[in-house]
């Protein structure tokens, strides 16, 4: 991987072409990102049949793109296929965060240095003393910062295997939540009575709250053995 960092022709072949394949699909599954509304986008998702998760699987890899919310997009699988969009929802999710830590680590990471500017210096000095634990907590709370939190976690030295396990780990409560959300929103439009679920959803995102705190507590009470 040394290679890859000191290449700056490679770095720059490889940009260009991620953006071209990223054109080209959106040209070819005629995408205008400008009038999706959740409905309109769950229509659009079932009008490809079986091929639908596979598109918002790749629409999930390349929607930071367009600075879209991780969070809204994850409750749109809720939306669409109800709580079996859980599995769609992991798998695109961890995609994204493997390509953006990979970016930030060998491709851009002087780029993504001053677009955050020191300001997750805490988050590097956690990893240093246990890796899996710091990416764990941070995965387990869904929020507007998933992106930046790939691009940080990719320049520091939390170990590659420790950081897919982490999030593949740390994000299922909150995903469960926020599909159970969606699939919660279309049931309430559908039949106002079903407001019920909506209290649930939030329910259960206090209760994974309170278990990221609890587990930030322990860590904190405990001495922590230095990753190796």
């Amino acid at each position: 991987m040394g290679k890859l960092k000191s290449s700056p022709w490679l770095k720059l072949f490889l940009v260009i072409t991620f953006l071209a394949v990223i054109f080209i699909a959106l040209r070819f599954f005629n995408v205008d990102f400008s009038k999706i509304t959740v409905e309109s986008f769950k229509e659009k998702i079932d009008s490809f049949g079986i091929w639908g998760p596979v598109i918002y699987i790749v629409l999930y890899v390349l929607r930071p793109l367009i600075l879209f919310p991780a969070a809204v997009f994850s409750a749109s699988a809720g939306a669409i296929w109800g709580l079996q969009g859980l599995l769609y929802l992991l798998i695109g999710a961890n995609l994204s965060a493997i390509a953006e830590f990979i970016i930030a680590r060998y491709f851009a990471r002087e780029a993504v240095e001053k677009l955050i500017k020191g300001k997750f210096n805490s988050i590097d000095q956690a990893v240093e003393k246990n890796g899996f634990v710091t990416v764990l907590l941070i995965r387990l709370i869904p929020n507007v910062a998933w992106d930046i939190q790939n691009l940080a976690l990719g320049l520091t030295k939390v170990k590659f295997r420790d950081y897919v396990l982490a999030t593949l780990i740390g994000i299922l409560p909150g995903s469960f939540a926020l599909v159970y959300f969606g699939s919660s929103f279309i049931s309430v439009i559908t039949n106002p009575k079903h407001f019920w679920k909506i209290i649930v959803a939030f329910i259960i995102f206090g209760a994974v709250y309170y278990l990221q705190q609890l587990l930030r507590k322990k860590q904190n009470e405990e001495p922590v053995t230095p990753a190796r």
